[in-house]
């Protein structure tokens, strides 16, 4: 008697409410609404857990509510709403639920959706709770899921701790103990929701009190206007039920009603098992009582036989509302539902529940950003692009921009496929945002870095070209350094190859292939998307990112060769085109140079590009004359004119003048290099007559010669520098050129001062040592060679491998070298002798030379010095009986294990080195050979056609005329190099 029907005791209300008089309690007439009194932080103790929760009424207007989640509890607008149902009793999770349960709380992680749920640590929501803290506890708090409970405040045992004690307003922090043992019928909260919400209608052990509110609010959210939202303006809900009993199927119910899709897991149990098994019987035609209660006593017999006959007429009458709006439902069979059936069940039940909507261009637009946001382009491809459906180019941008921001590139070919403009698409504005808002700060920085390690002109373009789109906004236009912006007017003609180096530089792989497609010019787009990420690529720090930039830059290199060779084989005329066309895009470098600044050796190796080549190399001459012709023609110029020699025939009709034929003759870059190569062989033979044999105090005539030949090669070293900038030191041949000039020049220092015999022979000798860099700088002109050029390749990678042998070796030398004259001698002060002691002998030793002082039966004390005082080596220390002091013992097996250590070990690994570098360059032969032959080719196409020595004459002409347009005041536009 002393309990109320309102589930409290009597002495538990409160003044002011109706005395409940009849046999039915009713809440909105036997209860009072007060301002809420649990509302703050709820801490579970056992767990060091917090989350937010609220007890409101159960009339609560969802607006308010909603507000408070979005305002006050600062949740961010979901994109999505998963709202799982079933399973709050005795429910057992299956390892094929728990993994359904974690796609789910993924697919609430990528999206951005929030989760609803019962809210108790008990059933369905106690697993869903612990899925959520196992998906998210390497998360940080904003990649966090936002799971939200909604329970009745009169089933959460403990909650008495909710309620402030005193009226205070601020934060409260909630102490609550959580039940685990369920030692009473109600529930406790889940500590693993971050919200809860707590419907209270005034009752206690009343179950179900939420689900009005529950409903209320889903509908509520499925009707708000989301202008940033990617589903049309709308928030998507979708209900999620698996097993369950009454609640379950009202739940269903409620979300059908509200136009909410709903996907059922087919084999869960109960509710689940039922509806889907309707689902899959269903005919199109209406479902008889009986065939729907045959259903529910199949598969839930002991909730059925102890419901009684109204009720059962409700659940009926609750599965036949339900079946009316079969589009709505979406059944997957638990047993097999993996990760992508969850993903594109929900999608397809959002998908038909947009489709229901009015079939205009606006909700198909709705449609098509739901199946991007979700990729699904199956679907996409099936259902949206039909006949009977008129895209036009402007409708699809976007959903463009979406699939490029989102990294979709089958739907960027699929819309490319429907009728998008890709040319129109990309105006100013929509480059500008997308790489002022969607492009990665780590490779804006990575290509500052690249562009100032490499002062390279493709990468300086690219990220002054990033940087100007970047602080294009009209926010930022002030701010702008005028210096570090370039004008976009020339390369805005180019939008999609502008897209194209947006995609390269995040290295969206396929995104970018598919783009690459619509480009013009797509050999150039190739190589320069291989430059960029094989510069990009030495400049990161992540090893696998580093890694992924080099696979995607050889398959652009591949794409290239293959494009090319396409079209050589097809028109030589047009390939060969190909290889010099430029574009503003890219820095208005051509294919071959950006072929050669990508180092793509194996597209410089296609036959195409090599026989363009030969044409440069050969001018106007024929490639099919033979070179000793060309050679006995700069001996007999006559030849020349008497056919002895053939040209290329050009397009104009009549025969050839004599003085074309000298013309092109003698412009001919391998007729310039011939003259080159005969000068510089003439030169070193003059050099090499004057130091042995007319070297005098006073310089002859013959020496003062080679001082002039010698400031022409300076004078063409200057040329060289002036048109290639900084690049002219990046090549070690360049680097000797200099330093044999230098060298010359010292020479000449200590040359003048004659009257002094020493300063004199110190001049003889730096000319000597300049000879060897003279000659050895002879071996650069015959890379052209097919024969000779490979090996000197190798020649110069094994000097790579000397170097790392030498720092072995000099490990063993000095180690021993140090030891061995710690042992044998004591206190020697001159540093030339212990130089030669510690490493010259040890170093000579490898060459076969015995090591004879560390045993005292061959040491020869005439060839010694007691007291270091004569130009000999410092005898060995002696004993009291004038005998050698140190042990033989260790001396000789230490010099043995030096020779074994050196002769055997260090030197056969030597020779094992230069082997694999053998091998990995005649593997490459071909390709290693023509890459290099390109810059020879290319050093002498740019060289004046002027003959050495005679060129000097051209230099003179070339300074005055450039001091006189100094002196005019003369504007010149400067030209990038690439």
């Amino acid at each position: 008697d002393n309990i109320c029907k309102c589930g409290y005791s009597k002495i538990q209300h409160i003044e002011g409410t109706h005395v409940n008089t009849c046999d039915k309690w009713n809440y909105k007439k036997h209860t009072k609404e007060l301002p809420t009194d649990a509302y703050g932080d709820i801490q579970f103790d056992a767990f060091g857990r917090r989350g937010k929760y609220i007890r409101l009424s159960r009339d609560t207007p969802p607006e308010i509510l909603y507000e408070l989640m979005t305002k006050f509890w600062l949740l961010k607008t979901p994109n999505l709403i998963i709202s799982v149902t079933g399973g709050a009793k005795n429910f057992s999770l299956k390892p094929r639920m728990r993994k359904i349960f974690s796609r789910l709380i993924y697919i609430a992680q990528t999206k951005g959706a929030w989760i609803f749920s019962g809210g108790t640590h008990y059933g369905l929501m106690k697993y869903i709770g612990e899925v959520v803290r196992d998906n998210t506890i390497s998360r940080s708090s904003e990649e966090k899921v936002v799971a939200i409970g909604i329970a009745a405040w009169g089933m959460i045992s403990n909650r008495d701790t909710l309620i402030r004690t005193t009226p205070t307003e601020g934060n409260f922090v909630a102490q609550y103990t959580m039940d685990d043992l369920k030692r009473d019928p109600l529930y406790c909260l889940d500590n693993n929701h971050t919200h809860l919400i707590l419907a209270d209608n005034g009752s206690n052990g009343h179950p179900s009190t939420e689900i009005d509110l529950r409903a209320a609010l889903e509908k509520y959210i499925s009707e708000l206007n989301v202008p940033d939202s990617n589903y049309g303006g709308k928030i998507p809900i979708v209900c999620f039920a698996q097993g369950g009993g009454k609640e379950t199927l009202r739940a269903i119910n409620n979300a059908i009603k509200s136009k909410i899709p709903c996907v059922v897991v087919e084999g869960s149990g109960q509710t689940a098992d039922v509806i889907a098994s309707l689902v899959d019987a269903f005919e199109g035609t209406s479902l008889a009582s009986s065939a729907i209660k045959e259903k529910l006593v199949r598969f839930m017999p002991r909730t059925i036989s102890r419901l009684a006959e109204d009720e059962i007429e409700t659940w009926i009458r609750w599965i036949k509302e339900i079946m009316e709006h079969l589009h709505l439902l979406t059944v997957i069979k638990m047993d097999q539902a993996g990760d992508e059936i969850v993903s594109n069940a929900i999608s397809f039940a959002l998908y038909k529940a947009f489709s229901t909507n009015e079939q205009d261009k606006d909700n198909w637009n709705a449609q098509l950003k739901l199946l991007l946001e979700w990729n699904q382009l199956d679907l996409a491809s099936e259902e949206i692009f039909t006949n009977d459906r008129r895209w036009e180019s402007s409708d699809l941008e976007d959903a463009m921009f979406t699939a490029l921001v989102k990294d979709r590139p089958k739907f960027v070919r699929l819309l490319l496929e429907n009728g998008l403009n890709l040319r129109k698409f990309l105006t100013s504005e929509v480059l500008t945002e997308l790489f002022s808002q969607h492009f990665s700060t780590l490779v804006f920085r990575n290509l500052q870095i690249a562009k100032n390690s490499y002062n390279d002109a493709l990468l300086t373009f690219t990220w002054k070209m990033v940087l100007t789109y970047q602080r294009n906004r009209k926010e930022e236009r002030n701010s702008c350094d005028d210096s570090e912006i370039q004008d976009l007017t020339p390369i805005i003609k180019h939008p999609i190859q502008i897209l194209f180096i947006w995609a390269i530089l995040q290295n969206k792989r396929e995104l970018s292939k598919v783009i690459w497609e619509q480009t013009r010019g797509c050999t150039l787009a190739a190589l320069g998307a291989s430059k960029l990420l094989k510069s990009l690529a030495k400049v990161k720090n992540d090893i696998n990112a580093a890694g992924e930039s080099e696979e995607i830059a050889n398959e652009y290199e591949t794409k290239a060769v293959e494009l090319f060779t396409e079209c050589y084989s097809n028109d030589e005329e047009l390939a060969e085109s190909l290889l010099v066309y430029s574009c503003e895009a890219w820095g208005s470098c051509s294919c071959l140079e950006m072929a050669v600044e990508a180092k793509d050796q194996q597209f410089i190796a296609q036959p195409g590009v090599q026989n363009f080549l030969s044409k440069q190399w050969y001018g106007e001459i024929s490639r099919d004359t033979k070179n000793w012709k060309i050679l006995m023609s700069l001996f007999f110029f006559p030849l020349i004119c008497c056919g002895f020699i053939s040209f290329r025939k050009k397009h104009t009709d009549g025969p050839r003048s004599i003085l074309l034929n000298y013309f092109d003759f003698f412009t001919s870059p391998f007729v310039v290099f011939s003259w080159t190569v005969i000068f510089y062989i003439g030169f070193l033979l003059l050099f090499a007559y004057v130091l042995l044999m007319d070297f005098q105090r006073a310089p002859t005539g013959l020496e003062i010669t080679v001082y002039v030949l010698v400031f022409i090669l300076f004078c063409d070293e200057i040329r060289q520098m002036y048109m290639s900038g900084v690049k002219y030191f990046t090549d070690l041949w360049n680097i000797m050129d200099i330093l044999a000039i230098l060298y010359f020049i010292a020479g000449i220092v200590f040359r003048v001062h004659s009257h002094n015999p020493s300063s004199l022979y110190t001049g003889r000798v730096i000319f000597c040592l300049d000879y060897i860099i003279f000659t050895v700088r002879l071996i650069h002109i015959f890379t052209v060679s097919r024969n000779l050029g490979p090996k000197i390749i190798m020649l110069q990678r094994m000097l790579i491998d000397v170097f790392f042998f030498l720092f072995l070796f000099a490990v063993w030398v000095i180690a021993f070298g140090v030891a061995r004259q710690g042992i044998l001698r004591w206190n020697e002060h001159r540093w030339e002798w212990i130089l030669r002691s510690v490493i010259y002998e040890p170093y000579l030793a490898v060459f076969g030379q015995y090591i004879a002082d560390v045993d005292g039966t061959t040491i020869d004390f005439d060839h010694c010095t007691i007291n270091g005082n004569e130009s000999k080596p410092l005898c060995v220390e002696l004993d009291n009986d004038n005998q050698p002091r140190f042990p033989e013992w260790i001396t000789i097996p230490l010099v043995c294990i030096y020779m074994l250590s050196t002769n055997i070990l260090l030197v056969n690994l030597l020779i094992a080195m230069f082997g694999y570098t053998v091998g990995s360059v005649q593997e490459n032969n071909d390709q290693v050979w023509k890459f290099q032959r390109y810059f020879l080719i290319q050093e002498y196409c740019n060289r004046l056609t002027i003959p050495f020595p005679f060129v000097i004459f051209a230099y003179i002409f070339m300074v005055l005329r450039k001091m006189f347009s100094c002196c005019c005041k003369k504007q010149e536009v400067e030209h990038i190099p690439c």
